[in-house]
């Protein structure tokens, strides 16, 4: 069943701002950490965070289930570059016991 995300949450949504567009770059496998000439730019926990939750709501199914570990895994193998440390945490951390 899909939630309902909240109202700063769909604000993001509907404007397409910066945390939207990186969450989207993240579920469809789209993102390329040295785009910035002057630093890397790593997706971080926040990014991971709320592209979950479009997943969850439903608004967005990406190329990549966050709630599959075998998808979380592959993805992490494949494109460790991409993520900071407290990323790799958020991704893993609902597979964790």
């Amino acid at each position: 069943m899909a939630t309902i995300l909240n109202p700063q949450a769909m604000q993001k949504v509907l404007t397409h701002s910066k945390e939207y567009q990186r969450a989207i770059g993240l579920l469809n496998k789209q993102w390329d950490p040295d785009e910035q000439p002057i630093f890397r730019n790593v997706l971080q926990s926040a990014d991971v965070q709320f592209a979950r939750q479009l997943q969850i709501a439903g608004l967005v199914k990406g190329k990549i289930n966050l709630g599959n570990y075998q998808a979380v895994n592959q993805l992490l193998m494949q494109h460790d570059s991409w993520f900071s440390e407290s990323a790799r945490k958020t991704l893993l951390n609902p597979f964790i016991d």
